[in-house]
């Protein structure tokens, strides 16, 4: 059987997690009264606002997919609405249904997408601090892979962290969990997305091909 091989910061039973990420939790000051809502694009945008203030529970949560929406309300947060797993789709969500909030955008250091911006430019009122550094983690680099090893990458920076460390053989499986992920890998690299962008469809889709 091929060995599968995931990517990312979440773990599966049933596959090999390769921890390839380190996160740095930061503890910005942050006002949540001047907001009526928040927008979570990540579990560890979560896990940040937990070691930051409890008062994040005050505000509605819209979450970017299923997952994130678990940790809030396994936190005691508030939902208001959630995303279809891409960042793409949270920005009409805000416009078309909730453009009169304040939002807050509690984000990594280094993102994959404008997101704010393009917010920005429907008029509507969003604010973004920084609660999280991702940094690649050495302590993976003497990892030896099969050749004929199916590996599942679920954001660009797990590509980024994986090509400072390996190389993309011809013979290996890629899987990227969706869109913007894709867009990370190199031009002759061929890929499968699964249906749902989520680490579940991602090594439902491994353990098919």
């Amino acid at each position: 059987m091929k060995k599968i091989y995931l990517f990312s910061k979440t773990t599966h039973s049933d596959v090999t997690h390769i921890p390839i990420l380190n996160t740095l939790f930061l503890q910005p000051k942050i006002d949540f009264t001047n907001y009526d809502a928040i927008v979570l694009t990540s579990k560890q945008a979560v896990t940040a606002l937990e070691k930051i203030s409890p008062d994040w529970k005050n505000l509605p949560a819209l979450t970017i997919a299923s997952k994130t929406e678990e940790m809030v309300k396994n936190a005691g947060g508030t939902l208001l609405d959630r995303g279809d797993g891409y960042g793409d789709s949270l920005d009409g969500i805000i416009a078309s249904k909730y453009a009169s909030l304040r939002w807050l955008y509690p984000r990594p250091k280094v993102v994959a997408s404008n997101f704010k911006e393009r917010v920005q430019k429907r008029g509507i009122a969003i604010d973004d601090v920084i609660v999280y550094e991702t940094s690649c983690n050495d302590a993976c680099q003497n990892i030896v892979l099969p050749d004929d090893a199916t590996l599942i990458f679920t954001s660009p920076f797990t590509i980024e962290c994986f090509l400072k460390y390996y190389t993309l053989k011809s013979s290996y499986k890629v899987i990227a969990i969706g869109t913007t992920t894709a867009k990370a890998l190199p031009t002759d690299v061929n890929y499968t997305m699964p249906k749902i962008p989520n680490v579940d469809a991602c090594v439902a889709l491994a353990q098919q091909l």
